[in-house]
């Protein structure tokens, strides 16, 4: 089996493993994996050992997983033999220390691999819970491998690390571990924890414009944590890291770097255009071409900040179905730029999901959402695919783990109802499937309805059908939404948000948004401004840390000069010096929710502060 994660056999036989070993840890199934750290098979053994490291991270001092480990630091792979010390370091942390200082031997003299691998792993998760560890570290700094004084060293501070990192660098961080990080990645977390955040610029300055290349590519890694964690991090670095785009070696990932970033993007945005018309190496055998890589990594960057020159070569990675997610968000960033001509990707979108199979399906829906009701000419295929997939069960997801997600029916319930009076050929399917309260999660199907029949009526008819759930009160903001957009809310309608909105400190912002946008245009001055205040007061309550979120700050957009009194915490917003993180998941998107966050801060501030 391959150690992919997305692979869903991966996953499930993972699931297996861990149940059955840690029911009984000196059971059969133990004896088992202890076999397969054996087995003649490197990507098997490699498998077994980070298997057996995960289940001993939750369980310290594991005899039998240890006594695997210690058999195989000496396996001819030097990524099993890394694997193989990252367990030891769990199993029995204190054999470990023994045996990378010295004070035992172990059953064959550890080679320079196997000993820096412990090291590493006992700076990872050794610290702390050893007595006396802080006097192995200081052990360290004197060992007479270069690249174990190099992992001791908390940043490039000296010319003697300096010297370890031109020797050793390019050791740190192999594949086996459990952790693969270089050694910039590793300076740049402990300038973030100590928050040493000039410091940390003016490394990153001297390390890339050092002469070797370990020293330029450190740059680039202490760059990126930098990047991700303060929000001046692109302006001071952008110009330290722009001569590197030219590198051999440190070129791909500063590239990587700087497309990661919003704000970085823009500043280098005629350099990573330049990427666009590049000339691609050929590829080596069995490896991608680098060229092309390079070239999908500025356009995806550009794509992000609306920059239409990435156009063609996006195009080309959503026919291909490359990049996954990172494609979705690319043609987010086109969409919202006004005047963009969509019909390409549409286009590409619509080749994609006439030629793949359920992974392709799901990227090219994620590409026609984002494109809204440019999508239209996708229409019959998204019919007769509505139609394959409400056949199936629309039951819980089998597999949420990574990997193929199959097409849900909520995705192209919302997908068709985006697209509007374009997707009419969908409505007798979606009539059926409302009959059959399918795809009523949130009023989906409803919505796709109201919206694709434009009719009013229908509005009416599933507002009248709302109930007291807190579930609906999603259902209750669209709709009301919707009819406040097309002919105006009711007196029953505003009776209702009055009702809901009562309770000011625990009323839905959707439903206090709806509310005060019908007074500004409905009502007098009072009755707006006694609507704004709750709204407000609301806004600011569910601030959590005193920092409005996104949506908020959109909010208070739309209000303008009514917002007047949340100009502190917008203040408060855009003078942070470190992001405010979102937990996407991926610390790449978390910076980038940040700028967003941070220009929808700066906008508002911009809006209040107009004439009414």
């Amino acid at each position: 089996m391959r150690e992919d994660p997305g692979n869903p056999a991966l996953w499930e036989a993972r699931s297996s493993v861990f149940k059955a070993v840690e029911c009984d840890r000196s059971g059969p199934e133990a004896a088992r994996l202890a076999c397969l750290t054996a087995d003649a098979r490197a990507g098997v053994r490699l498998l077994a050992l980070r298997l057996f490291t995960d289940l001993a991270s939750c369980t310290p001092d594991w005899p039998a997983a240890a006594g695997a480990s210690l058999a195989r630091l000496s396996d001819p792979e030097e990524t099993v033999r890394r694997a193989a010390a990252w367990l030891l370091a769990e199993a029995d942390r204190g054999r470990a220390v023994e045996l990378l200082t010295g004070l035992v031997d172990g059953p064959v003299p550890l080679d320079p691999v196997a000993r820096l691998a412990l090291a590493e792993a006992l700076l990872v998760r050794g610290a702390g819970r050893l007595e006396g560890f802080d006097g192995v570290v200081e052990r360290l700094r004197t060992d007479s491998d270069p690249a174990v004084r190099l992992r001791v060293a908390p940043a490039p501070d000296s010319p003697a690390v300096l010297a370890d990192l031109d020797a050793a660098g390019m050791r740190i961080g192999r594949a086996g571990g459990r952790l693969e990080w270089r050694i910039g990645t590793l300076w740049g977390l402990a300038a973030r924890r100590s928050d040493a955040e000039s410091a940390c610029y003016a490394r990153v300055a001297m390390l890339a414009a050092r002469p070797t290349p370990v020293a330029r590519q450190a740059a680039v890694d202490m760059a990126g944590v930098a990047l991700r964690h303060w929000r001046t991090a692109p302006a001071a670095l952008a110009p330290h890291l722009r001569p590197l785009l030219s590198d051999p070696e440190a070129g791909a990932g500063a590239l990587a770097v700087l497309g990661a970033s919003l704000e970085a993007t823009r500043l280098c945005r005629e350099e990573l255009a330049a990427e666009l018309t590049a000339s691609v190496a050929p590829a080596e055998p069995g490896r991608e071409s680098r060229g092309g890589s390079r070239r999908e990594t500025a356009a995806l960057a550009l794509s992000r900040i609306g920059d239409v020159r990435a156009l063609p070569e996006l195009c080309r990675m959503v026919r291909e179905g490359g990049r996954g997610r990172g494609v979705g968000e690319a043609v987010r960033g086109l969409a919202a730029v006004p005047g963009t001509d969509l019909a390409a990707l549409v286009a590409a979108a619509t080749e994609l999901l006439d030629r793949c199979g359920e992974e392709g399906n799901v990227r090219a829906l994620d590409v026609l959402a984002a494109c809204g009701a440019a999508s239209a000419p996708a229409v019959p295929q998204l019919v007769r695919l509505l139609g394959s997939v409400a056949r199936a069960d629309d039951g819980p997801d089998p597999r949420p783990r990574p990997g193929p997600r199959p097409v849900r029916l909520t995705q192209l319930v919302f997908l068709l109802g985006q697209i509007g009076p374009a997707a009419a050929p969908a409505l007798p399917l979606l009539e059926a499937l409302a009959a059959e309260g399918r795809g009523e999660r949130a009023g989906l199907t409803t919505m796709a309805l109201i919206r694709i029949s434009g009719e009013r009526r229908r509005a009416e008819e599933a507002f009248a059908r709302l109930g007291d759930s807190p579930r609906e009160v999603a259902t209750a903001a669209n709709l009301l939404e919707w009819l406040a957009g097309h002919g105006g809310l009711e007196p029953g309608h505003v009776a209702y948000l009055r009702e809901k909105t009562a309770d000011g400190p625990h009323a839905h912002p959707r439903l206090l948004a709806a509310l005060w946008r019908h007074a500004g245009e409905e009502a007098e001055g009072d009755e707006a401004d006694e609507a704004a205040g709750t709204l407000l007061d609301v806004l600011l309550s569910r601030s959590g840390s005193g920092e409005l979120n996104l949506h908020a700050c959109r909010i208070l957009a739309g209000m303008g000069p009514a917002a007047a009194r949340t100009v502190p915490a917008l203040t408060a917003v855009t003078e942070g010096r470190v992001r405010v993180p979102e937990y996407t998941g991926d610390e790449d998107e978390d910076m980038r929710e940040d700028e967003r966050l941070l220009g929808a801060a700066r906008e508002a501030l911009r809006r209040i502060g107009e004439t009414a």
